[in-house]
């Protein structure tokens, strides 16, 4: 059984997904970065990348992530709070463990393509 059986296939990581997006859009640290941006389309993008790395019959169709996140300027402190609430998010919703724990661990190995390399407190 792969993670995205495991997290309830597309429909489930739909629910997934979607919770992760509106709590990022609202969240005080780093909901700034989503001002103005499309939020279905930002939704669609995450469940793709999200099933295709976790095992699912999609491919990410989008630019490749350091592209989109590079000219954002977003440092090492906003890349763990968005893992922060990755992690909150699956937790409220009973995720499988296992598989959870894949996902951030994969979402944790963008760190250098996705941030600027500096923290908050640099």
């Amino acid at each position: 059984m792969t993670d995205f059986e495991r997290l309830g296939g597309e429909p489930g990581l739909r629910v997934l997904v979607t919770a992760f997006v509106d709590r990022v859009f609202a969240d005080s640290i780093i909901g700034f970065f989503f001002v103005g941006k499309d939020r279905e389309r930002i939704i669609e993008k995450e469940l793709e990348h999200a099933v295709a790395h976790l095992g699912g019959p999609q491919a990410y169709s989008g630019r490749p992530i350091e592209h989109v996140h590079q000219p954002l300027r977003i440092n090492a402190g906003q890349f763990r709070r968005r893992l922060a609430i990755l992690r909150k998010v699956l937790a409220e919703h009973g995720a499988d463990e296992e598989a959870a724990q894949r996902w951030l661990e994969h979402d944790s190995a963008l760190l250098e393509k996705i941030t600027t390399g500096g923290d908050c407190r640099d």
